[in-house]
């Protein structure tokens, strides 16, 4: 039956959702404006036969997730993600030297970015605002940046876009209509 003409089933909806971190305190889910769902790629190989070409798939890629944020005064979306750099082991410049007197030097790795950001949730809501299905990104880390541009002529709100990579990502329905379902590792 389609939900238009069943009054107990509705479609989900794109402007109900909530993104969290589950290491960043200060990181408030209602500063999420935008986010892109987990999404994947199969890659193919080909192989030609007399004339005809044959599909094979390939390995699994899941793509990046774009989540754009507005940038508040109070929590500061900039210091948080400067700080989730320093806790992935990005030594600004100023620190360098003071790591290397302590006989210490880090770079970026995974184990310390994925720890910076703990657990990163997008939850779909339902109408009511309960939860409805949740993708967890595993091993999340940022990638990218953007602090949003400045601009006298504008009076929109300030942005944040952070790029993340992850390894998978883990879906979990749950609709008290269907069973609960996991899919992923």
């Amino acid at each position: 039956m389609p939900f238009w003409t069943d009054p107990a089933s509705e479609p989900k909806r794109q402007h109900r959702f909530l993104v969290t971190m589950s290491q960043i305190d200060d990181f408030e889910p209602y500063l999420a404006k935008t986010v892109t769902k987990p999404s994947f790629e199969v890659s193919e190989t080909e192989h030609k036969f007399l004339g005809n070409t044959y599909y094979y798939p390939g390995s699994l890629t899941w793509n990046e997730v774009t989540v754009t944020l507005v940038n508040a005064v109070n929590p500061d979306g900039q210091a948080i993600l400067l700080s989730a750099l320093e806790e992935s082991g990005y030594l600004f410049p100023m620190k360098q030297q003071d790591a290397m007197s302590a006989g210490t030097v880090g770079t970026i790795n995974k184990v310390n970015s994925q720890t910076a950001l703990g657990n990163v949730l997008i939850k779909e809501l339902d109408g009511e605002g309960a939860v409805i299905g949740t993708w967890t990104l595993r091993n999340a880390f940022i990638k990218s940046c953007t602090f949003g541009d400045l601009d006298y002529s504008g009076d929109e709100l300030l942005n944040i876009e952070i790029g993340m990579r992850y390894d998978w990502a883990q879906y979990v329905n749950a609709s008290p209509a269907t069973p609960v379902k996991s899919f992923g590792i």
